[in-house]
């Protein structure tokens, strides 16, 4: 069996069809169709069955595709390893991320990586934060690295603590002025809220069972990146983490810390294998980054400002940067903290 053999494989896999495969590897489509069957004689076992005018796997054929992917990515490892010692940087990243995660802080981690190493890729997909949906992404190797708000308990599976962050109130422009800062968890009893079903939805039910306080659910929305237009145009008020809140407040929007404070966990999920170099880096750079914006504000909060306006200004400090790296975009920018090279957080 031939490691171009099982590429092949994965791409039929992948792309649905022996058409669709040879045109994304530039083969024809009667030689990949013989090195299918070339690998499914060697292996005794059909791979594959026609249905329509598409391709689905056999059982024979689903139980391989674990160990064909684990197989690539083991040699690209070995790749990157030896690239790395030549100074060199290639290969990509498959990240499986929370819905209730796809906010500024993401784009943040994102573009610092890709800056940081322009060779690597990023391959994104998006899950609900349902546990074995979160296993299966990384037992069948479409997600190397996934960060949920949970944490994940299974054999084979790695669990990591990558940081907290704050969980502000956004009100809608003009909404509850007279609201004090931080708002009394009681206080919310009542108002017009915008849920949405992952963390928003958790957080609600855990208000609930603590004190009896029944905010009023006016729109359920399935995705947390929706919630800021929706506060912005007065639909109701939300829970954020407190980095898509500051964007919520660059539109208007009103922000109140909670009492009692409360914090959003992140994990990172992985296979207890090695990592490959590009995942290792990623997860590197997210805690690296979640750290930079703790002691950002932190050092703020030393100084005498509240959380809140602390948060304030180091975000505007970071929107400068963006800025500048955008109007001078061949040249390095300094860090807002540091003076080194940029790094948004």
């Amino acid at each position: 069996m031939k490691v171009h053999e099982l590429e092949c494989f994965l791409a039929v896999v992948d792309h649905g069809s022996i058409t669709r495969a040879a045109s994304a590897l530039y083969l024809a489509q009667p030689s990949l169709s013989q090195i299918i069957r070339r690998l499914e004689a060697e292996l005794s076992v059909e791979l594959f069955r026609r249905v329509g005018r598409g391709l689905v796997l056999t059982p024979a054929g689903e139980a391989l595709v674990g160990p064909a992917r684990q197989v690539i990515r083991d040699l690209q490892h070995a790749r990157q390893v030896a690239d790395e010692y030549r100074g060199l940087e290639r290969g990509r990243v498959d990240l499986a991320i929370s819905a209730s995660l796809t906010s500024n802080f993401l784009a943040a981690w994102v573009g610092h990586f890709r800056r940081k190493h322009p060779g690597l890729t990023v391959r994104l997909m998006q899950h609900y934060g349902d546990t074995e949906d979160i296993v299966g992404l990384i037992r069948s190797g479409e997600a190397e690295l996934a960060y949920t708000v949970t944490p994940v308990s299974r054999h084979g599976i790695e669990c990591i603590h990558v940081g907290d962050g704050e969980v502000v109130l956004a009100l809608p422009p003009g909404w509850r002025t007279e609201f004090p800062d931080p708002v009394p968890i009681a206080m919310l009893d009542g108002l017009p809220m915008i849920i949405d079903r992952g963390f928003g939805r958790s957080y609600l039910q855990s208000i609930r069972d603590a004190s009896g306080v029944e905010p009023a659910v006016v729109v359920d929305v399935s995705e947390s990146a929706g919630l800021v237009p929706l506060i912005v145009a007065g639909a109701g008020a939300a829970f954020l983490p407190m980095r898509q809140a500051l964007d919520a407040r660059r539109r208007g929007a009103n922000l109140r810390l909670l009492d009692p404070l409360t914090f959003r966990p992140i994990y990172a999920i992985m296979p207890a294998t090695p990592l490959s170099v590009p995942a290792r880096k990623f997860l590197e750079l997210s805690k690296e980054n979640l750290e930079r914006w703790r002691r950002a504000v932190a050092r703020r909060t030393d100084e005498g400002r509240s959380l809140l306006e602390a948060a304030v200004e180091a975000d505007n400090v970071i929107e400068a940067a963006y800025q500048r790296l955008g109007e001078r975009p061949s040249e390095p920018a300094g860090h807002p903290e540091t003076g080194d090279r940029f790094s948004p957080l």
